[in-house]
């Protein structure tokens, strides 16, 4: 609180010291500008913030977890194989700590708090925002690790788009999507369909790692999907009105070892059915002064999981796992505001409330596991940002903030403060200083009825502290167009919320955990006439601190699990010129690294550093229809990955869950 009173204190003095001469501040600052081209993404957040536009990837079958694997300080943990559930740690953070938007819609849900990015849909998308650090006023969720904000499609003229591609392992995908104007306004619709069938080749250590007698070659079984999703849009100059529909079928398939033995029976994995949908309507005006706006939205999804498949029993979960339904409803209103506050302020202001509802049914394991049927918990959000210019050319900027978070009956403030300048030639350095606080979910409160028992009493809430340097510069290196940013960071977190295994059949959260997390991320874009390459790295070392009933440390400061020290990404890629000088075309190479990690908190099982190369070509068949072909981990780097223990003794073990390794794709993309 004492940090609050000080920032509002220096707001006042601030505001109160004689202005210069009127200043303008950066209009993505002050209107909110949707449009944005490659110099501006600097100016949408005071903080570190990385843009990822999948349309210079289309074509490339690539889901939104690959596309934000290449982002600098963002890790996706994978836990059942490429194409299965999949979340994302932004800076050393844990999933539930990373807040997902797509069109201003929260994607975290209560019941769900780390969202699957695998399950959105990629073809639609826009832009991809990655804030790190710096959380901005617009951002309801506490948001503790950093914001992924989807902003999908909006043709400026009518247009309509069909994709259809194919790929190795049974993989088909298909997108129609078609814009055009409506009354006064535009409209948007897409429509995917996505298949896969999962089955590869693999080196099977048959459960045992000490015999190499009984290794055998195995083919995966049990890995499939089908994904559907409709997306519809319109908007004009006030209204905006959007309407969403995801629906995921996937197997979930067991762990490998000693399965899919060539001419045995195996045991059928579970089958997990997810329908989700997204309704919102909202408006925005201008009274005097004040920009404002308001939405209501409504959130629905319901959860299928079922192992009573085939006429073997499924070993997901042990004999008493078969059957349980989740069915979510959230519904909620924002409003927000932002105005000028004479020369020198502009400020920003978020009120948001939600209110979400839980239905469980299951099988006799529910009340085996003290289950509870039905639950609700309220959210409400109060944010307000002050951007405070500093100088008489309007380059030097403090960003104040203060964040007011209750859930039913407890509330937490939480803080901060960014400072940006610009300098000449292209430089900018930004750092940014702040506190977080994060409720426990109803997810980690109450379980699932299915793997996770309700937590023993209340959970606390979680709390940190962060802090952020960068330097970002926009110039000429070797004639390319250039953008380079370096960043360091820091955090500190108490009362983490992990989940804990009681036994080999349920788990239950707790607040066990406190961690430290310090890194440096690095990323830049040279762009020639010909030519075009981008590079990101991260440097991550992260702690966990968990003390234990003496207070000492539990795990000695050991790493947390899921987090590499080194990763990095780089693209190459080159313009295909006709003998007229026209552009047809482009082809290109890829190269990504993710360093040893530790697959638990004890530091005893490492997963191997992994190498990625893929290569691909796209070209202009016509001014309309584009063919794409490529091949991804072209030395099948996947065929070698194993787990081994962090010492010279112990067996070199196969992965819990493989994954398929080169993999061929060919997509044709048509615009009209």
């Amino acid at each position: 609180m004492r940090q609050t009173i000080f920032f509002a204190f220096l707001a006042f003095f601030l505001a109160s010291m004689p202005a210069h001469a009127a200043v303008e501040l950066p209009e993505e600052i002050v209107v909110g500008s949707v449009v944005y081209d490659d110099s501006e993404d600097r100016y949408l957040s005071p903080g570190m913030i990385t843009v990822i536009r999948p349309e210079e990837r289309k074509g490339e079958q690539r889901t939104l977890p690959d596309l934000l694997e290449e982002a600098p300080g963002l890790r996706i943990i994978r836990l059942q194989g490429r194409h299965g559930y999949a979340v994302a740690s932004v800076r050393g953070s844990t999933s539930a700590q990373v807040a997902v938007y797509a069109d201003g819609i929260l994607m975290n849900l209560q019941s769900e708090p780390a969202v699957d990015l695998s399950a959105i849909p990629v073809d639609s998308i826009e832009r991809i925002e990655i804030y790190r650090g710096y959380i901005p006023a617009k951002f309801g969720a506490q948001a503790m690790g950093g914001v992924i904000n989807i902003v999908t499609k909006n043709p400026q003229k009518p247009e309509t788009n069909l994709s259809v591609g194919f790929g190795s392992f049974g993989r088909f995908k298909g997108t129609l999507s078609h814009g055009f104007a409506l009354g006064d306004g535009k409209f948007f619709g897409s429509f995917g369909y996505e298949t896969y069938d999962g089955g590869f080749g693999y080196w099977n250590d048959n459960g045992t790692p000490y015999n190499y007698d009984e290794d055998y070659d195995a083919r995966r079984r049990g890995n499939g999907f089908e994904n559907m999703d409709l997306l519809l849009k319109w908007e004009d100059e006030n209204w905006r009105a959007r309407a969403s529909w995801v629906r995921r079928n996937r197997d979930l398939a067991l762990t490998a070892p000693g399965l899919d033995k060539p001419g045995e029976e195996q045991r059928p994995g579970a089958l997990l059915g997810t329908d989700r949908w997204d309704i919102s309507i909202g408006r925005t005006q201008t009274a005097g002064e004040v920009n404002w706006g308001w939405e209501t939205f409504y959130t629905g999804q319901r959860k299928d999981y079922d192992s009573r498949r085939g006429s073997a029993p499924s070993q997901i979960g042990g004999s008493y796992v078969t059957r349980s339904e989740y069915e979510t409803s959230r519904a909620g209103i924002s409003l927000n505001a932002n105005m000028s506050a004479g020369e020198r302020h502009f400020l920003e202001l978020l009120a948001e409330y939600s209110e979400e509802r839980l239905d469980v049914e299951g099988d006799s394991l529910f009340e085996y596991l003290n289950g509870i049927e039905k639950y609700s918990m309220g959210d409400l959000n109060l944010n307000l940002q002050d951007t405070i210019v500093l100088d008489r050319s309007g380059s030097f900027l403090l960003t104040p903030s203060i964040r007011w978070h209750k859930q039913d009956d407890e509330g937490h403030f939480s803080w901060q403060a960014a400072v940006s300048k610009e300098f000449h030639k292209g430089w900018m350095v930004k750092s940014t200083f702040g506190t977080y606080a994060r409720a426990p979910s109803m997810y980690e409160r109450y379980g699932d009825g299915a793997f996770i028992l309700p937590s023993e009493g209340d959970l606390r809430w979680e709390t940190g502290t962060q802090f952020d340097v960068g330097v970002m510069w926009n110039g000429d290196i070797g004639g390319a167009d250039s953008s380079v940013s370096v960043s360091a960071f820091w955090r500190d977190s108490k009362n983490l919320i992990e989940f804990d295994m009681e036994n080999p059949r349920f788990g239950r959260y707790r607040n066990i955990a406190k961690a430290e997390v310090k890194g440096l991320e690095f990323e830049a874009a040279l762009d020639w006439d010909r030519w075009n390459l981008s590079l990101t790295g991260t440097w991550l070392d992260g702690e966990n601190r968990t003390p234990d009933d003496e207070g000492s440390v539990r795990f000695g400061g050991k790493t947390l699990p899921n987090r590499p020290e080194w990763s990095s990404s780089a693209r190459l890629s080159r313009k295909i010129f006709d003998s007229s000088g026209m552009g047809r075309g482009v082809v290109f190479a890829e190269y990504q690294h993710t360093g040893e990690n530790y697959a638990d908190s004890s530091e005893k099982v490492l997963f191997d550093a992994r190498n990625v190369w893929n290569i691909g070509v796209k070209y202009d068949m016509s001014d309309t229809t584009q063919i794409i072909l490529g091949v991804d981990d072209i030395f099948n780097d996947a065929d070698g990955w194993r787990m081994r223990p962090d010492s010279l003794n112990g067996p070199v073990r196969m992965l819990w869950y493989p994954v398929e390794g080169r993999t061929f794709y060919a997509t044709v993309v048509m615009e009209f």
